[in-house]
């Protein structure tokens, strides 16, 4: 295909990375802080049995909704190669097709979401809380998670020209609006769960209105109309959306299932302690996302134009770059480990340090390999990768099973039966196919990972001592002050020593300008 002069050069990514890393921040940190906010206010304004239902109704329509969100990774895929290549005809195709198969799908979804609401206080049994309010907040969550699936297809014409940072807008409005809506209602109303749905609802028509306007703000030169439907297009698409569907499934066993078997398998103080520990492994996983989640439309956009060596190099240093910013949390996360839960939880929770160090050991090479999952989805080769995830998760269920019983491991065993499967799949199959996709050497995408895990390793070795020195207290102030210096000396060496010219060069070019000039020379 011939690219047109408008794109036949790179993209300069610079202005957008930075302005779409710091959104991802800030949506990370309006989530965090909503997150800790509203549960006391719904524990005091609806009580503890009607606030359980709560995250019961919005993690049971995640699940459902994964359909609708594998297809948003497919559309965001084509899409974006379609308008990169300058391939108008092929972006109205993609696009008139994705709107209609995802409205499509809605409709579909519509009544089988009526049907889980009119079942769920008889599935989940719950008695003590009225029914009509129970309906109404999983019926009118579900629809408004439909609606915000019609967001799919405008959002990835901004994804497509990495306008990440205004879908992070809309999400921040999204949240914020929903939460301003439900303490309106509950100050002028008896408060009920219908209102929290009705809330969630209205939040989502407001984030559709405003992602339709500012993708036609983007780019408006898709006609938007039924008659671009294409056949070849729904099944393209759809058949990309099925392997991502199934990777995602996948995920699920991995990330989800060992709480589930902890919980039936020794209890619910069990699940608890295990709980409290996911959350902090979670809260590190998440901020690795919010990295490498801005390197997608880059990877999709050297695909689109052929930049084959540019996939390569890119991966190399994301690779290397992520595994080395992830290395520090990591190791404060984990020397810090019985202070962090002395605080939070309380001291008699300390013993958990040990189940977070058995998480965390293998962590760093394990999310330093993320960005690669991204750069063999830029060239469509998805299957076998969504094979394995299931193979892996699947390893994680027998494991999980086997291994607390055989060894009297309790917790601690499906915790390692987690942590070896998702290492599997992360650190050991993902650098070798990624390396079979983009045909190099299958050492190609192994060597990077080793700084960042060596990096954890130099400051648990260093850290550990000094800890024990300083006989740091169970005080935010001190564990703040000590992770400022381990920080600082860290940031330091792997500036300076570890890292090449280039790399610092590039890293400098994408911090947002407000910290690029004031970051010292001799950091970077």
């Amino acid at each position: 295909m011939r690219v047109s002069p408008e794109f036949a050069h790179p993209p300069d990514f610079k202005r957008e990375f930075s302005r779409n890393l710091t959104s991802n921040f800030a949506l990370f940190a309006v989530n965090l802080l909503v997150g800790l906010l509203v549960v006391p206010f719904y524990i005091d304004t609806l009580g503890l049995a009607a606030y359980g239902v709560i995250p019961l109704a919005t993690s049971f329509t995640s699940y459902v909704m994964l359909i609708l969100d594998s297809l948003n990774v497919a559309i965001s895929r084509y899409l974006t190669i379609n308008i990169q290549r300058s391939d108008l005809s092929g972006a109205t195709r993609t696009f008139n097709t994705a709107l209609v198969t995802v409205g499509a799908f809605a409709l579909l979804f519509a009544p089988v979401a009526v049907g889980i609401a009119t079942l769920t206080p008889d599935f989940f049994r719950i008695t003590d809380i009225e029914r009509t309010s129970v309906f109404f907040l999983f019926a009118l969550v579900f629809l408004g998670a439909l609606i915000t699936a019609l967001r799919s297809p405008f959002s990835a014409v901004m994804y497509a020209h990495n306008k990440i940072h205004y879908n992070n807008y809309i999400s921040i409005t999204y949240t914020l609006a929903a939460i301003g809506i439900i303490v309106a209602l509950f100050a002028i109303e008896t408060p009920s769960l219908s209102y929290v749905g009705l809330a969630y609802l209205i939040a989502a028509l407001l984030s559709l209105i405003l992602t339709i306007i500012l993708s036609r703000a983007v780019y408006n030169r898709i006609p938007i109309s039924a008659s671009h439907f294409s056949k070849d297009e729904f099944f393209r698409i759809t058949d990309l959306a099925r392997w991502i569907l199934i990777d995602q499934i996948g995920t699920l066993l991995l990330l989800q299932l060992s709480l589930i078997i902890v919980n039936r398998a020794f209890g619910t103080a069990a699940g608890g302690e295990y709980a409290m520990v996911m959350i902090l492994f979670n809260l590190l996983w998440s901020i690795t996302g919010l990295i490498t989640s801005v390197l997608s439309p880059v990877y999709y956009t050297y695909y689109a134009r052929r930049s084959f060596a540019t996939i390569h190099d890119l991966s190399v240093v994301s690779v290397k770059c992520v595994g080395l910013a992830m290395a520090l949390p990591i190791g404060l996360m984990s020397l810090f480990s019985p202070q962090i839960l002395t605080i939070w939880v309380g001291e008699e929770f300390a013993h958990l340090s040990l189940l977070i160090w058995t998480l965390l050991l293998p962590l760093t090479a394990i999310v330093a390999v993320r960005p690669l999952i991204i750069s063999y989805a830029a060239y469509n080769r998805v299957r076998v990768p969504a094979l394995v995830t299931i193979a892996a998760g699947l390893l994680n269920l027998v494991l999980a099973l086997v291994l607390p019983r055989i060894y009297g491991l309790g917790m601690y065993g499906v915790a390692i039966a987690f942590i070896l499967a998702l290492w599997l799949r992360n650190a050991v199959f993902v650098p070798w196919y990624a390396a079979k996709v983009q045909g190099v050497p299958a050492a190609a995408f192994y060597m990077p990972t080793i700084p960042g895990f060596l990096g954890y390793a130099a400051l648990v070795a260093a850290g550990y001592p000094l800890i024990s020195i300083l006989s740091v207290p169970a005080s935010i102030a001190d564990i703040a002050l000590v992770s400022a210096a381990i920080s600082i000396v860290y940031l330091a060496v792997v500036a300076r020593v570890v890292l090449t010219g280039p790399e610092r060069d590039l890293i400098r070019s994408v911090l947002p300008s407000p910290i690029s000039r004031r970051v010292p020379s001799w950091l970077l």
